[in-house]
């Protein structure tokens, strides 16, 4: 049965991201055949669920190719070496009734596009989102709380909400609070202003399975918050409670966070998640563009791709951008349209020279501004000079021959060194695409502080 399993999995990782499938086909335990029904082992029951609505309708027909007469196929529950029917789960005594199960309580409004399957996976973000899943279905490997670390714009809280809409889903009954730390620490003052700290307390606390926090960063500075948030954080641990908490740095880089609250946060899973890579931006911009109805050809995408270098709202804004002039102007999606796009969306940004990008670019290869403009030309050298002319091209308005001057180069030599490199991102060379991506994301992000 192994041996069959393990080319059904094979022929199921096609269809799924690497995500989906640690999460969902290979935590499977394959039980056998009884009966031509497939018989398969899953954690609980939203893991069953999950494999009837997202994955039956190709299981099935995969398990058929080596299984000719199978039917149907059946779950159980494996818990700890106990195995469980679905049936007997639904057959067991009824749950007796809490008091907060009386109260009629509104949850949080999650945004529904927020979800598991919308968030594209890629080398970035790839723990981020495996550590997430794994909270909600329960899985063992990670420590009861987590927390995400990005730059804004990255996907922390598409993942804050995909968790909440999935606790909600799985289990409506469930308790789940969601806010931001500035919410938070508005509503403890207006609690306290209105006498009504209590109830605060028993929201956060007494009334509540998953406490899901972000922009903790906000709490900087705010030391009667942060002991409340000690208190709130306590009291779920020892009860049991998840808790998920986002932040653009780590909690020990957090400016006038008090020991005991780092210590707290430092205590969670940390999960951090990057600027997207090329393929990653490149199938978000197709996830995008299909969910939009928008057809776009592969060359406009993956110019699109290598252009856009920055968050993934940027990505989305230059889509929405594209979008609204064909639709406007009624003309077809080309590479000169997306050039165009593109282009209004970087001159937005502020005025970079060739003075900063020589200055970004000395500092990401270690280089003085006079080896730069140097006659030299030792290979670290040579490949500083020309990714610095390249990007000058991309970045500024000044012609071949200004940039060239500002190198102690030629003309000429400014073109060769910016063909060289569109050649390089043509080619197969990944790790000179991974260096051109980051110093543009050192570049883009220099930005905000010009």
């Amino acid at each position: 049965m192994d041996k069959e399993w393990q080319q059904i999995k094979k022929s199921l990782q096609k269809f799924l991201s690497k995500g989906q499938y640690d999460l969902w086909v290979s935590t499977i335990e394959p039980m056998g055949i009884e009966q031509n029904a497939l018989v398969l082992g899953c954690r609980n029951r939203f893991h069953i669920e999950w494999l009837k609505e997202k994955l039956e309708e190709r299981l099935i027909p995969a398990a058929r190719e080596l299984f000719p007469k199978l039917e149907h196929i059946e779950y159980q529950i494996i818990r700890e070496g106990y195995v469980q029917s679905v049936q007997d789960e639904d057959q067991t005594g009824p749950r007796q009734i809490s008091f907060h199960d009386l109260i009629k309580r509104s949850g949080p409004s999650f945004n529904p596009r927020f979800t598991f399957d919308h968030f594209v996976v890629g080398n970035s973000n790839h723990f981020a989102y495996a550590a997430s899943m794994a909270m909600v279905n329960g899985s063992q490997f990670h420590n009861q709380s987590l927390y995400l670390i990005s730059e804004t714009g990255l996907g922390k809280s598409h993942l804050s909400h995909a968790v909440g809409n999935q606790f909600v889903s799985s289990n409506p009954s469930l308790r789940v609070q969601y806010v931001t730390a500035e919410q938070f620490a508005n509503e403890m003052i207006f609690a306290l202003k209105h006498g009504s700290i209590e109830a605060f307390k028993n929201k956060f606390r007494v009334g509540c399975d998953v406490l899901l926090l972000e922009k903790v960063e906000f709490l900087s500075g705010k030391e009667k918050v942060q002991s409340e948030l000690i208190y709130t954080l306590d009291e779920l641990m020892d009860r049991g409670k998840h808790v998920l908490c986002t932040g653009n740095s780590h909690p020990r880089d957090i400016p006038k966070l008090s020991g005991e609250l780092k210590s707290r946060l430092c205590g969670s899973l940390m999960a951090p998640i990057e600027t997207p890579d090329f393929r990653t931006r490149l199938e978000i911009i197709k996830r995008k563009a299909k969910s939009e109805n928008l057809p776009i050809p592969m060359e406009v995408a993956e110019f699109l791709a290598e252009r856009m270098t920055g968050d993934v709202r940027q990505i989305e804004s230059c889509l929405v951008g594209i979008m609204a002039k064909t639709s406007i102007l009624g003309v077809p999606l080309s590479l000169e349209l997306a050039r165009e796009v593109t282009q209004t969306m970087l001159d937005n940004l502020p005025k970079i020279t060739v003075e900063h990008i020589q200055k970004i670019i000395c500092a990401s290869f270690q280089v003085t501004i006079d080896q730069l403009t140097s006659p030299q030309r030792r290979k670290d050298i040579a490949l500083a000079r020309k990714i610095g002319m390249y990007l000058c091209r991309q970045y500024t308005t000044d012609s071949l021959s200004a940039i060239g001057r500002m190198f102690n180069r030629s003309h000429s030599s400014v073109l060769y060194a910016v063909n060289g490199v569109l050649k390089e991102i043509d080619g197969k060379n990944n790790r000179f695409k991974q260096q051109l991506e980051y110093v543009s994301r050192r570049l883009e992000r220099s930005c905000l502080t010009i």
